[in-house]
């Protein structure tokens, strides 16, 4: 079993825990709107009700549900984690799990693919983080997205051995999309659906310019303290393109490595 298994694995029965010593039923429909999990926690054969009479198959419940909710989208992990405030109730309830999960100084996890297991889960981290801001700060939102695209694509080019230097985002993404091999120019003409391919990949570059463009003027950013005008609707749209170009981005990043790795072993 791998060293990121087992630790998702400690994470879910921390969660599983938590959940089961804390939880009131106002709290599994906090979550079932946090996490998209509606049908899932209201529709489970067992899960509320077994919550309301303390049965004893409450635990296997929580199992269950939690792992129906990281099926339909693992970005929900992180979601469940800070809606729990996980970190502060196992240092207050497990110190033995909290220094094994938060207490180490160094990656839990060591090897290329590991690592860039590790790599995704701090983004779903930070992409949470923006998405909770959209409703009582959009400017907050839209400039950290901008932070995150930015955030990404250094990781990757480093993760290549790149230097950063002073380039500017639009820069940053042309060097990401040369090392990931995503650049329309290296597109074969005479391949199925190459007009298709770069132009999907072009618009990548639009991406990145307009959630640019729209930080410098609505975004946090260069000393801004005045709000913009800008609605949480607009925010909305901003994030939900950054977080999605920022996933493609980084599974592309972890799919090269692991194919490096496997090609030099």
């Amino acid at each position: 079993m791998s060293g990121s298994t087992k630790q998702k694995d400690r994470i879910v029965l921390s969660i599983k825990r938590c959940i089961e010593s804390e939880f009131l039923e106002s709290d599994w429909d906090e979550l079932a709107y946090l996490t998209n999990g509606k049908d899932i926690i209201y529709k489970h054969h067992r899960l509320l009700q077994s919550h309301r009479f303390g049965d004893p198959d409450y635990g296997s419940c929580i199992f269950q549900v939690i792992e129906q909710l990281l099926d339909r989208d693992p970005g929900n992990l992180q979601i469940i984690i800070d809606f729990i405030r996980l970190q502060e109730w196992l240092k207050e309830n497990n110190p033995q799990d909290f220094e094994e999960l938060y207490g180490h100084t160094q990656p839990l996890l060591d090897t290329t693919e590991e690592m860039a297991i590790a790599n995704s889960f701090e983004l779903n981290q930070h992409i949470a983080r923006v998405r909770r801001s959209v409703e009582s700060d959009p400017e907050l939102a839209v400039g950290s997205t901008k932070e995150l695209i930015e955030s990404v694509l250094k990781t990757i080019l480093e993760g290549f051995g790149e230097e950063i230097g002073k380039d500017d985002l639009t820069k940053l993404l042309k060097r990401t999309q040369r090392v990931l091999n995503l650049s329309p120019s290296e597109i074969d003409s005479n391949m199925k659906g190459a007009e298709i391919i770069k132009r999907t990949l072009n618009n990548i570059g639009q991406v990145v310019i307009g959630v640019d463009e729209l930080r410098n003027i609505y975004g946090t950013g260069h000393g801004k303290v005045h709000k913009s005008g800008i609605t949480p609707r607009h925010a909305r749209l901003v994030v939900g393109t950054g977080a999605t170009l920022a996933i493609f981005l980084m599974e592309t990043f972890e799919m090269q490595k692991q194919k490096d790795t496997g090609a030099s072993s």
